[in-house]
Formats: C-alpha cells, sequence, structure tokens
C-alpha cells in the first residue's frame, strides 16, 4: 500500500490519517502497487472501439490537453507514451457532459488510467470554477469512484490523490475521500464541506445515500471500477442512487469491466448521450460484434473431416475464411489434403518472401475462392475483414488466441442505435464490386470461430469453456471433460498456493483473475491424530486477522457426551523449538510445495510449510534468490514472502511433529456493510475486546469442520474464571458483539455455500460416465467414416519346456513366502504377549513392595528395572555371538542375556538391612553386571571415560592409549551411547556401551590426540540424574561439576532474591552452619558483618540488583 504522510500545508488534513487520504509525498510514492501498463503482459497494442459519433484516437501525448501538474503527475508516473485504450478513451472523455464509456480489458492493461486523468482534469476545472465566484458553494463530491473492494479503493485513491492540487489555504477541502468502517462525525463534516472525489465501495456507498446526509448537486463524474467482481444486487441499487441523485445535471459515467455485458450498455444509455465501448479484448470484441463460437471435440484423425465439411456449408467463394494452424508442418498437411479435394490454399509459412506477401495482399482484396493458412507467428498480417476463422490447432497462449480473432474486427457489428455510414468505413481500393455485393448481402450473424480440439490440446479446453459459458449454451459433455481435466491438473500440481481467502470466507471467488487456489486436495482433508472433528474445543488466541478469522492454539477438547480432554502439547515440542535456536542448521535446497523446512526470521528460526515456489530452472545449482511463499506453523500461520536463502533444513525429530498453531473462521461472518473484504482496525478492534476481558480467560467454540489447517467454529466466546463465584462466565460472545457494533452479520447464504464447498466430495463414476458416453460418440463417428475390418481371434498356447519348469517353481516359491510370513506374523503375536505380561509381573511387583524407599533410589531402580527389561526382551529375539559381530547396533545386542528364574537370589538394600522377597522376573545388579562382564570378548578392553554435564548437553572425555586411533561412536535409541575402535580381529579393541536411560537429541564427536570429545544434546534443557557409579570406566570431571553446581546455586540465589523483592515470600531467617559447603564457606567470609551463633536476615535487593534466568 502506498506510503501516506500529512503534509504541513494542508492538503486534505484530517485527525485520522487511515480513514483519509494525505497528500502523497513524491519521494516516498511508489508505482509499485500499479502494474506499469507498458511493461504489463496483459496490455494490448491493439483496440476496438464503437461508438454513435465518429471517434478521433489520438497517435501522440501532446495531442491530448490536460492541466500542468496532471501532466506533471503523470511523468513522474512513468506514463509517458500513450497505449491504445487511452488513446480512445482520454479524447472522448475529455469531451465533458454527455460523453460515457465502457472499457473492457484485462487486469493491469491501462484501464485505471483511461479515466483517471480525464476525472481529476474534470475536478480541478470544477474548483476554478468555484473559486472564481462570489461565494464556495461546494457541497458533496464532485467525482465518484465504486471500486470493488477496499484494496481497489485504496490504490484509485492514491493514483487520484497525486494528480489533484488544491490551496494553502483550503484546509477543510478533501481532494480524495474514502469512507471509515466506523461512523464518525469529521466524515461527515468533510463530506459536507466539499470534496473533489469520493472513493468507496458499492455497500459503502449504498450506505452513505441510505443516511440521507449526502447530496450532489456538482457531481460531474461517476466512475464503476471493476462491475464484474461486484454483486449484482449492489451494482443495480447504487446506480439507481446515481439516477436519484442527479436527476437535474446528468454525470459522466465511465465502466470498467472484465467482460462485456449487454446490460452496461443500458445503464449508460441512461445518462449518456454519447457512449463509447472500448475493447482492449479482442475476444470480447468479437463476441459483441455478433462473432458466433463453436467448439467440436474430435480425434486427430477427424479433423480434416469436419474441415471439410465446414467447407461444404461455408464455401470459400462466398465467406472470407483463415485458418489458423500451430505450426509449418501443420500447414503443409492441409495443403496436401485440401489441395486434392480441390480447394485452392494460400499457404503462409514463417519464412514467407515478398511474392507470397503480395498474394496475401491480393487475396485481401479478392479471395478467388482462395483458404488463407497462417500460425501465430507472422504478426505482419493485416487482416481485419475476415467471416470465418478456423481454429485448427489451439495457440501456445490465451493472449495469442484472443489475437487471432483481430480478423473479424471490420466486420463486427455496432451494437448503438445510430450506425455509422458506410463512407466511414475503411475500404479496401480497387475491390471487386462482385465481392463488395457479397460482403453487403451477409448477415453480420454469419461471423463463426470454431475451435477443434483434440487430445493433444485439451489443457486449454478449461478456460476456454469457462469463458464461454457465460456468455452461451456449451455442450453438457465438453463442460463435464473440461471440469475433468481441471481436477486432474489441480491434483497433478506440484507447486500449490493456498486456498483462496474469499473462498474461505464467503465460500466462492468471482475474481478471475485469482491465482490462489479454489478445489480442496486429499492433504487438506488429511487430519493430524489429536486434531478434533466435533464437539466443543477451548482455545488460547495467538493473533486476529480479521472478524472472522483467528490463529489459535488449541487447549482442550470436549467430545458429544463426553468430558474435557486435554489437548495441550507436550512440553518438549516447545523446548525442542527453543532448542533450535541454537542450532546451526544448513540451507533447505531445492524447496518444494508442502514440504516443512525452517525460515529463519529476524528473531530466530522458525518452522514453515512452504506453499509456493516460483519455477526453477536449474534444480542443480543452489540459489538464493527464488521467490517462495511460506506459512507458519508454531508462532502463528502468517504467510510469507521471501527468498530460498532464508530457508534451512529442519531436523527430522521436527519434522513429524504437529503444528502448534492452527486456522479459525467463524462461519458465514461477513462484513456488515456487504463488503467482500475487512478494514485493518476491524481486526484491531476485535483483539481489544478480547483483550479486555479479564485474566485468566480462553476461548471456546463449537467445530462445523476440520481441515488439516483450518478450524471452521459456528460461534465464538470468550471465558473467563470468576474466583469469588468459583465458575467460569461467558463474558463476551463475538458474534453478537459483531453484530451489535454493526461491523458484521451472519449470512445463511455464504453459510451454504461454504458447507457445500467443505463437504462436497467429487462424484468421479460420474464423471467417467459421461467421458465414456462422449468417447463412445466418438467411436460411432469413427466407425461411419472407416469401414470395419474383421477381428481374428489367436488362441494362446500352453507353456511347455523350461518355461512350464519356471512356471512351477515361482509357484512353489510364492506358497512358502506366505507361510514364512504366516509364521513371523505368529511369532510376533507370542512376543507381544510375553511383553504384557512381564509388565503385569513388574506392576504387581511395585505394588507388593510395602517398605518406602528414597526419591534417588526408587528412580535408580526403576531406571535399572527398565533396561533389565528391554535386554530381556532382546534376548528373546536373537543372540548373536562376538565373532559375527561387526555393526555397531548387533555390538549393542551383545548385551542381551536370557534371564534365568533365580528364586533364591536375595538382592542387597542399599536403604535398609532387612531383606526383600522379588519375584522370579527381577535381577540383581551385580549380578547383572557380571554377566556382562562374563559377555565381554578377550581382546576387549574398557577405556577410561570422564563425563560431566552443562544445561543443555552431556560432555564425555574417552582417553585412548595412542593418538589417531580410528573409532567410531553412535547413540542408539536415543538413550544408548556405544563406542569402539577399528582396528584388525587380533588388536585390542577398545569399546563400552552406556545406557543413560535419559532421552537425547543428537551428538557429535571429534578427536583431538589421544582423547575423543563426545558431545550430546539433550532433548530437554534440565540437569539429568546420571548414575554411573557402577561402570568402573567412568570418572567424574570434578572441576566442570563443581563449576556447574556453582553456576546453579547462584541462579537458586538470584531467584530467591528475586521472589524476595517482589514480596512473593516472606523474610526468612538463614542459619549458616561450619558443616556447609565451601560454596557457603566462602560466601561467610567474605560478610564482615557475619558473626557465628546468630542469625542473619537476607535484605529485599533492588530490582536493577538481579538478573533472573
Amino acid at each position: 500500500m502506498t506510503t501516506i504522510k500529512k503534509l504541513t500545508d494542508g492538503n486534505n488534513n484530517n485527525s485520522k490519517p487511515e480513514n483519509f487520504h494525505y497528500a502523497v509525498q513524491e519521494d516516498t510514492f511508489s508505482f509499485a502497487q500499479h502494474e506499469r501498463p507498458l511493461l504489463a503482459a496483459n496490455c494490448s497494442e491493439y483496440a476496438v472501439a464503437h461508438s454513435n459519433k465518429r471517434l478521433q484516437p489520438a497517435r501522440r501525448m501532446d495531442e491530448v490537453s490536460f492541466l500542468p501538474h496532471i501532466v506533471h503527475s503523470m511523468r513522474r508516473l512513468r506514463l509517458t507514451a500513450l497505449l491504445r485504450l487511452q488513446s480512445y478513451a482520454w479524447p472522448h472523455l475529455s469531451q465533458g457532459a454527455g460523453h460515457g464509456a465502457i472499457i473492457v480489458g484485462a487486469p493491469r492493461s491501462g484501464r485505471t488510467l483511461s479515466y483517471v486523468p480525464p476525472l481529476c482534469q474534470q475536478v480541478c476545472m470544477m474548483l476554478s470554477q468555484l473559486r472564481g465566484g462570489q461565494r464556495w458553494e461546494l457541497l458533496g463530491p464532485i467525482a465518484v469512484v465504486l471500486a470493488a473492494d477496499l484494496s481497489r479503493v485504496q490504490q484509485i485513491g492514491a493514483v487520484c490523490n497525486t494528480m489533484l492540487r488544491k490551496a494553502k489555504n483550503e484546509e477543510w477541502l478533501s481532494l480524495v475521500l474514502t469512507v471509515p468502517s466506523s461512523q464518525t462525525p469529521e466524515f461527515f463534516q468533510r463530506l459536507l464541506n466539499g470534496v473533489g472525489c469520493l472513493v468507496a465501495t458499492p455497500a459503502q456507498f449504498q450506505w452513505l445515500c441510505n443516511v440521507g446526509l449526502i447530496q450532489m448537486p456538482y457531481l460531474s463524474f461517476v466512475v464503476y471500477d471493476d462491475v464484474d467482481l461486484m454483486l449484482p444486487d449492489q451494482l443495480h441499487k447504487a446506480h439507481q442512487h446515481v439516477l436519484s441523485l442527479t436527476k437535474q445535471k446528468r454525470p459522466q459515467l465511465v465502466i470498467t469491466t472484465q467482460s462485456y455485458n449487454h446490460k452496461l450498455l443500458g445503464m449508460v444509455n441512461q445518462i449518456n448521450a454519447h457512449p463509447m465501448v472500448l475493447f482492449g479484448d479482442i475476444l470480447e470484441a468479437a463476441l459483441y460484434g455478433g462473432t458466433r463460437m463453436r467448439l467440436t471435440l474430435l480425434e486427430s484423425k477427424s479433423k480434416q473431416q469436419e474441415l471439410l465439411q465446414l467447407l461444404q456449408q461455408r464455401p470459400p467463394h462466398l465467406i472470407r475464411t483463415v485458418i489458423n494452424c500451430h505450426n509449418d508442418a501443420d500447414i503443409l498437411d492441409l495443403v496436401d489434403f485440401l489441395g486434392k479435394r480441390g480447394y485452392a490454399c494460400l499457404p503462409y509459412y514463417q519464412m514467407a518472401d515478398m511474392e507470397v506477401r503480395d498474394h496475401v495482399y491480393r487475396w485481401m482484396v479478392n479471395t478467388r475462392g482462395e483458404l488463407l493458412l497462417c500460425t501465430d507467428n507472422c504478426p505482419e498480417l493485416d487482416i481485419r475483414h475476415a467471416q470465418t476463422l478456423v481454429h485448427y490447432s489451439l495457440s501456445d497462449s490465451w493472449s495469442k488466441f484472443k489475437l487471432r480473432h483481430l480478423a473479424l474486427t471490420e466486420n463486427l457489428r455496432n451494437q448503438f442505435e445510430q450506425p455509422l455510414k458506410l463512407n466511414e468505413k475503411h475500404q479496401f481500393q480497387g475491390e471487386d464490386s462482385k465481392e463488395l455485393r457479397n460482403r453487403k448481402s451477409l448477415n453480420h450473424n454469419d461471423l463463426l470461430s470454431i475451435v477443434f480440439l483434440d487430445e493433444t490440446n485439451n489443457k486449454e479446453l478449461p478456460r476456454l469453456v469457462e469463458f464461454l459459458q457465460m456468455r452461451q449454451q456449451v455442450d453438457e459433455r465438453i463442460v463435464c471433460l473440461a471440469r475433468h481435466i481441471r481436477n486432474e491438473s489441480e491434483r497433478s500440481k506440484c507447486n500449490e498456493p493456498a486456498l483462496c481467502d474469499l473462498l474461505l470466507s464467503l465460500g466462492h471467488c468471482a475474481n478471475s483473475q485469482c491465482e490462489e487456489r479454489h478445489q480442496l486436495l486429499p492433504y487438506d482433508r488429511q487430519l493430524q491424530s489429536m486434531l478434533p472433528t466435533s464437539g466443543d474445543v477451548k482455545l488460547q488466541l495467538v493473533r486476529v486477522y480479521s472478524p472472522s478469522h483467528y490463529c489459535v492454539r488449541l487447549l482442550e477438547h470436549l467430545p458429544a457426551g463426553g468430558k474435557w480432554q486435554s489437548l495441550r502439547r507436550r512440553a518438549s515440542l516447545d523446548l525442542q523449538l527453543q532448542l533450535l535456536q541454537s542450532q546451526e542448521c544448513l540451507r533447505h535446497w531445492p524447496p518444494k510445495a508442502k514440504q516443512i523446512c525452517v525460515y529463519r526470521n529476524d528473531y530466530g528460526y522458525e518452522r514453515v510449510r512452504i506453499l509456493h515456489v516460483a519455477p526453477i530452472e536449474l534444480i542443480n545449482l543452489s540459489r538464493n534468490d527464488v521467490a517462495v511463499v511460506v506459512q507458519a506453523m508454531d508462532v502463528d500461520t502468517r504467510q510469507i514472502k521471501t527468498t530460498s536463502g532464508k530457508l534451512y533444513v529442519c531436523p527430522d525429530e521436527l519434522l513429524n511433529k504437529p503444528q502448534l498453531a492452527l486456522d479459525l473462521r467463524i462461519l458465514g461472518m461477513v462484513p456488515y456493510t456487504g463488503e467482500w473484504s475487512w478494514h485493518e482496525e476491524d481486526a484491531q478492534q476485535c483483539s481489544n475486546w478480547i483483550n479486555a476481558v479479564p485474566k485468566p480467560n480462553f476461548l471456546q467454540a463449537s467445530i462445523a469442520v476440520t481441515l488439516s489447517h483450518t478450524i471452521f467454529v459456528h460461534d465464538l466466546a470468550v471465558i473467563n474464571y470468576a474466583s469469588s463465584l468459583q465458575l467460569h462466565v461467558r463474558r463476551l460472545n463475538m458474534c453478537q458483539q459483531l453484530a451489535l457494533h454493526k461491523l458484521a452479520t451472519k449470512s445463511g447464504q455464504a453459510v451454504t455455500k461454504l458447507m457445500q464447498f467443505l463437504t462436497e466430495v467429487k462424484d468421479e463414476p460420474e464423471i467417467k460416465e459421461k467421458l465414456s458416453m462422449h468417447q463412445e460418440v466418438l467411436d460411432e463417428q469413427l466407425q461411419s467414416q472407416q469401414p470395419l475390418q474383421e477381428i481374428k481371434l489367436i488362441t494362446a498356447k500352453g507353456l511347455s519346456g523350461r518355461s512350464k519348469f519356471f512356471a512351477k517353481m515361482a509357484i512353489q516359491l510364492g506358497k512358502e513366502n506366505r507361510e514364512r510370513s504366516e509364521y513371523q506374523q505368529h511369532v510376533q503375536q507370542q512376543q507381544q504377549q510375553k511383553q504384557v505380561n512381564l509388565e503385569h509381573s513388574l506392576i504387581k511387583h511395585a505394588e507388593k513392595t510395602s517398605e518406602p524407599e528414597s526419591g534417588i533410589e526408587a528412580l535408580h531402580d526403576c531406571l535399572m528395572r527398565c533396561t533389565l527389561l528391554e535386554l530381556s526382551q532382546e534376548s528373546d529375539e536373537k543372540k548373536f555371538s562376538i565373532g559375527n559381530c561387526r555393526m555397531p547396533e548387533e555390538l549393542l545386542k551383545q548385551l542381551v542375556v536370557q534371564q534365568e528364574h533365580t528364586p533364591n537370589s536375595k538382592p542387597e538394600s542399599c536403604c535398609k538391612q532387612n531383606k526383600i522377597k522379588i519375584e522370579t522376573t527381577a535381577v540383581n545388579t551385580t549380578t547383572m553386571n557380571n554377566r556382562i562382564h562374563s559377555r565381554i570378548p578377550k581382546n576387549a578392553v574398557r577405556p577410561e571415560v570422564k563425563y560431566y554435564q552443562t544445561l543443555c548437553t552431556l560432555e564425555l572425555q574417552v582417553v585412548l592409549p595412542e593418538d589417531k586411533m580410528p573409532y567410531d561412536a553412535l547413540l542408539f535409541n536415543g538413550s544408548c551411547i556405544v563406542f569402539f575402535t577399528i582396528g584388525t580381529s587380533g588388536s585390542t579393541r577398545y569399546q563400552f556401551t552406556l545406557n543413560t536411560h535419559c532421552p537425547y537429541q543428537s551428538f557429535s564427536h571429534h578427536q583431538q590426540g589421544r582423547t575423543v570429545y563426545i558431545s550430546i544434546l539433550k532433548t530437554l534443557a534440565i540437569t539429568y540424574p546420571l548414575e554411573f557409579n557402577f561402570y568402573k570406566f567412568m570418572k567424574p570431571q570434578h572441576e566442570k561439576l563443581i563449576r556447574i553446581e556453582e553456576q546453579r546455586r547462584e541462579r537458586v540465589f538470584m531467584f530467591e532474591s528475586y521472589l524476595l523483592h517482589k514480596g512473593l515470600i516472606q523474610g526468612r531467617s538463614v542459619s549458616y552452619d561450619k558443616r556447609d559447603s565451601d560454596v557457603s564457606s566462602d560466601e561467610h567470609a567474605e560478610d564482615p558483618f557475619h558473626t557465628e551463633g546468630a542469625e542473619y536476615v537476607e535484605r529485599a535487593l533492588n530490582a536493577y540488583e538481579y538478573t533472573c534466568e
């Protein structure tokens, strides 16, 4: 959006910049929002204009007279050349009252700038006349522009504001005025003081007229911009208000649209006496002029026969015919085929010489029954009066296909009441009188454009059918086939954009140029395991996008007839996302749609999902400037436009984790004024309402439909917990609040359309049935053209010799494979049952244990039992010998020991001396250690290992006897650490297997001298209980451990000081003892006021004296 700044000269002053347009500063105005017409792809070099009076188009910029400041503004906007649309529009609209226009063209083709300079010229001229009078009498607007949506309102207002000027002392005059979302007194005051140009949507204009305060005695210019994107009912009501407000003096009316409609011509005729229809879209002009379009779907072999039938119906010696082919090869085949049938052809190849061009000029004067065959790559052909246009093959692009219809423009019918005289038309010199009489005798409705569609160009069929459906009847079979092709193309897309926002809000999208997705894919229906599909949910608000669109996190779910169930994500996911900030991620290349990666923003890393990627030509060449669109998954659900250089590889442990943030939409909530989009301040207002509810609070909603990324709800409420009543109270109902403040309303039509879109399942069998019917019709046509041939059936011979032997062998192997798979399934079931029995036995043993244990001993005992259970399960599955062990995974399985039932074993107790009877499945730790050592090979030696841990990692230092010994290390199952040296079979092997019983994420290692440094990253950023005492080769690194303990005590001390300063805890007395740790002794020595036997009370610290981590 254009940057808007309030100037000191009083241009369009107002207290709220977001509601009114101020003068745009020259340095800050950017033309990027308005695509430069000279560079846009939709800009046409040709135009067709019809009117009831003679039109005189301008050829140069200096032929059109505008005020100096308007010319200066156009130069500043880089509008230095005259477009074809503007060459007709500017001279016609500059003639003043009674001269209206309908401008038909594609977006970004120069439609807006075809009427903005004449509009601003009219406004400035009217202001000059009012200044010359004795008294300022301006009331209401001079010009009114009705745009389709709010974004277009802002863009048109910014362009108009650059071309309007006023005096410095006219602070009360508003050059450009837009309608705010709320009814502010300042807006009505500005409106009554006089406005140069009022820019609004049809719904806003209707609301202003219904208020009854608006008067338009000086209205002289009205524009309906993009009427095909407006609701027909709103456009009709707005036009009726314009007619009622301008009974005494009719303004100029300009209508811009993408597609022509005969009703628009009637609206212009009601106001203007000299209307003009201006086409920048040649295909629209052809249909306006009476051209009939036909679609013929057939096979490639049948196209020539179909062409012969057409030529018999429309003989070339009476009707000028042009055949468009794809390339010169098609022209050559047709010339040979038609020549044998007696038709004279005039082929125009891409390498045609001057002799062929002279022949074409003679054909343009007198056809003499010849057929002109050409391609799209011949722009030098200036044919404008053809009557039959045959598309033997479709063009490479939609724009080239539309330009083919330039050959019909001289014969298009002018639909105005006052026809043009014959001598005003362009006539070819030397034209034969007989040929002229034949052309005059032809009916204008005989213009025909026929398209031959086959299996090679069916990709263009959906767009062509969609275009024709708006204007004429199309065969149902062709419509069904086009829908099927469009669905298949949507499914096969690998570069899929996000779903259209208008479609998810209103249930439909009327913008034919919308580039977003308008069809649900299987990915949208693949729900996560924890995502609810019905019932009620409790939500945490993250962000408000609009009154009907929110970003939330799931808290709890209430199924129908059930109880509230917690849906909180595991705390480990949040910790993993926090640990992601400290990692060094690798670049992600190549980016593809649907992939999950890491995006680097201004504050760190976050997970995102790729929505759209610009085309990549060389995929093997890594680039940083490829444009991509991604959507956040955890922080919120915003869509971000960035480049491939900011995308990094997501860790494996985060790839399959569910996203934390989801979109939430309220069904059927549409703007109160009937617009399609929301004001920016509407979202801020909803956020203020929710934040005003006292804490603690949460959102509650009833689910209607759920997609993989969006939850659709019927209503949204804000719940607050009243501590005095000990009840949850509903403080705010969003739908009722929006309706009360007239910001939104519930639309039943939008709910019906949206539910139909969300729950609709494509009926593929019906489509296939219709396609089969169409194929049968094609087969019948083909059979009618070609004689039937007798089909001979050949009986297959039986196998013999080696083939028969191999067939029997394959059957026998298949039978053995089935038996083997059934046996493996049976063994797996037995192992699962045995695992369940072992778990039940451990639970019973825990229940029978009556004597309490200390916390650390209980944790240690539990971890050891879990380890023994894992070892016993692995030992039942398979046994490996040490001689055959070659992989690190097999090295772990060396430790598997078959448990023996020892009912007489008596374990030692660390807490008490009494003996406890244990079940036969439990095994003594000492006994297990002995068994493990007994399985160690003779050449294996435990190296010396020093360990310590930090807050995020576990650090190991393995000391080897020699430098640069080859080794390998890995992290098994996220908790077991395996290390071993690599050497010959007879040499000494240094190895160990360490089961930490704690979750770890990843690890790294490197060797320096004789020491191997291993760093293992923790999954949780906490201090793990390391019980390595029973490993004799494990030695603690006391220096590191003491330093970590000092840091921990310092953090605890600072945290207690913080609580004491805030008054969250009372001042406590701390008595120090000589038996305390060294840290306490040092604190006593440093304190000069501390005396033995006296109490020392901590004081409250200042807020600037502590740091809380």
